[in-house]
């Protein structure tokens, strides 16, 4: 029996899927199964994992002959249901791990009697290579070394606000076999949510490595996270299957806050990144599942964090009123005029700057300035559709000084938002309801 079993999901991935299998086959932990499964791929994808099923003796291919509505959850349950490791890992076959990653893991989790084990990871951005710190690095202060954990309510309340992803973890064979754990299937993304609460509250012991492990792709095109459609509303299904979980595991009370806590983090995400008639549709999501709580929860929500955008779309939603969620939302009137904070592009020339600013970084941002005087003055350089400078091309000052010369057009409105900032904030501070 293997030390782990390293499920690798894959789905047309053939540009990265070889450096993500060197990385899982080159562990300095030997003893490992590796089980690849692909959903259904239409390129080469399912032709480079037999490739190195052929190599190497440890893989095991797991080859779909059609895409499955339930996509990841579909392969990583497939996998975990011939898995024979003492524990269960997970990679993203378009990912990079660290040899030592599943060796750090498994001798974290077997010294300290730990069900779960779980690393850190930086985010590899494919459009420049430039790596980032995830949005949970402030919840890693607390464990500036390894740390056990037994898990406790207060323990799987802090833990479940770290981000869900599988794939930086390794899970014990008891825990998996014990609570039934599997990704739930179904036309929608994100599933990775309810597998983290399953685990983390069915538990009993936790050790967190703060080292970064590994290194997730982010900005490739056809990846969920790039999604601004309605399929992005689609997260919020798994409020439900959360809820019923805790229910059948007699969890619900105690979790309650923190599901709505939950809820409201994802309220705050997606209403940042809704347009035009999405936006409704997420309104109307939102509705009957806001209805569950009643207006006391929704009371010390806004107490423990305060009376922001999303505390008020929450009133909102609770009494059904469209436009004044819209309004909290900061879609419409003046509540949020210059809409900085991660809003998504539209308004002035500024706003879409800082959009892309936050979004993207300096480098984007430099591409979006030079294709924008290019295709409205016929100055700068052209760049692809991709968004990517030509290979002999660079992102310099010129493209920078661009970019100021467009902004200063703005300053007006600049000033004018400023000012509308100012007087919102002073009657804000007047009437804090």
């Amino acid at each position: 029996m293997p030390k782990v079993s390293v499920i690798v999901t894959a789905y047309n991935i053939e540009k990265y899927i070889r450096d993500s299998l060197d990385s899982v086959i080159g562990q300095t932990l030997d003893d490992i199964e590796i089980i690849v499964v692909d959903d259904g791929s239409s390129d080469a994808t399912p032709d480079i994992i037999r490739e190195y099923a052929a190599r190497d003796s440890r893989i095991r291919p797991i080859l779909f002959d059609r895409n499955t509505i339930g996509g990841v959850a579909s392969a990583a349950n497939a996998g975990m249901d011939v898995a024979t490791g003492d524990y269960i890992g997970f990679a993203d076959g378009d990912d990079l791990y660290d040899p030592t990653m599943f060796e750090k893991l498994w001798q974290a989790a077997e010294s300290t009697g730990s069900d779960l084990a779980m690393c850190r990871y930086t985010l590899l951005d494919e459009s420049d290579g430039s790596e980032h710190e995830p949005a949970e690095t402030d919840r890693w202060q607390p464990f500036p070394r390894r740390t056990a954990l037994d898990l406790t309510d207060a323990t799987r309340k802090q833990m479940l606000r770290f981000i869900s992803v599988p794939w930086r973890k390794i899970y014990r064979r008891d825990l998996v076999e014990r609570i039934n754990l599997r990704f739930p299937v179904g036309d929608f993304f994100f599933e990775d949510n309810p597998f983290h609460w399953a685990a983390t509250i069915g538990g009993e012991r936790i050790v967190l490595l703060p080292e970064r492990l590994c290194k997730h792709r982010v900005a490739r095109a056809g990846q969920t996270m790039a999604t601004a459609d309605e399929r992005l509303l689609r997260i919020f299904y798994h409020h439900d299957i959360i809820r019923d979980w805790l229910r059948q595991n007699d969890a619900h009370d105690g979790y309650k806050d923190e599901l709505l806590r939950w809820m409201a983090a994802q309220l705050s995400w997606v209403s940042q990144r809704t347009e035009g008639e999405v936006q409704k549709l997420l309104f109307d999501r939102l509705v009957p599942i806001v209805a569950q709580y009643n207006d006391e929860d929704i009371t010390a929500f806004g107490h423990a964090s305060g009376r922001g955008r999303t505390v008020q779309m929450l009133e909102q939603l609770k009494h059904k009123d469209f436009a004044g969620f819209s309004k909290a939302a900061g879609w419409t009137g003046t509540r949020h005029p210059a809409r900085l904070p991660g809003a998504a592009p539209g308004g002035t020339l500024l706003s879409r700057g800082w959009y892309h600013l936050r979004a993207s970084g300096p480098r984007q941002t430099a591409v979006m300035t030079s294709r924008y005087l290019s295709e409205r003055f016929g100055l700068g350089r052209n760049m692809p559709d991709n968004g990517s400078p030509d290979s002999s091309d660079t992102i310099d000052n010129t493209d920078l000084m661009a970019a100021m010369v467009i902004l200063q057009k703005e300053l007006r409105l600049l000033r004018a938002e400023v000012a509308e900032l100012r007087r919102q904030s002073a009657r804000d501070d007047r009437d804090p309801s």
